[in-house]
């Protein structure tokens, strides 16, 4: 997008102070529909490093700070201004290397936990006399865990507020662990019914 923009503003088929402003408002409308689809302890990562968009004027501040500190804008001569928009436009495009350098990280550890969870899950199994009430009992942790895990980050804005990532990940822990042992303890009582235990040849 800021390649193009910027392909745009050197060709002349647009100013550079037009191209400047559509390449900030562009960069805000795409953060917020990606955070629309991320989850919730991601948005709020992402929130506690930059809670909005900029605006024109502040990407005009920090673009002036970095090609010509000590001076505003009002000061500079037009070639200069428009150094200073095309700075923008560029930086519309980049990506924070603090950010996406932690992103294979977080990925590989949220694998990690899932395939240790499933392994404790198949040891449980393996290990029971009865490896089809295990089963059933494992499948219905593992999907309480996961749905009350889901719960509680959906009302995670609500209880924590923007850019709060500690508070949302703990969040999505404790109902993780309350949905799991809720409905473990809940397959516990169907299953001891008579007709259950019957069926599962106890």
């Amino acid at each position: 997008m800021s390649k193009t923009i910027r392909a745009d503003v050197l060709a002349g088929k647009v100013t550079a102070a037009d191209g400047a402003a559509f390449a900030v408002q562009a960069r805000n409308v795409i953060m917020e529909e990606v955070r629309a689809i991320t989850s919730a302890i991601g948005k709020a990562g992402a929130e506690s490093i930059k809670g909005q968009g900029l605006t024109l004027e502040k990407a005009l501040d920090k673009s002036v700070d970095k090609l010509f500190p000590g001076k505003s804008f009002a000061e500079l001569s037009t070639v200069q201004k428009q150094r200073v928009f095309v700075e923008i436009v560029e930086a519309s495009g980049r990506s924070s290397p603090k950010v996406t350098g932690q992103i294979p990280r977080w990925r590989t550890m949220g694998r990690g936990l899932l395939v240790v969870t499933v392994a404790i899950s198949i040891y449980n199994i393996w290990e029971a006399k009865n490896k089809l009430r295990q089963g059933i009992k494992e499948g219905a942790t593992l999907a309480g865990g996961a749905l009350g895990g889901a719960a509680a980050t959906a009302s995670a804005g609500l209880i924590c507020g923007p850019g709060a990532p500690v508070c949302v990940t703990a969040l999505f822990i404790v109902g993780g662990v309350v949905g799991a042992i809720s409905a473990g303890a809940a397959t516990d009582l169907v299953l001891d019914q008579r007709d259950v235990v019957k069926w599962l040849g106890e």
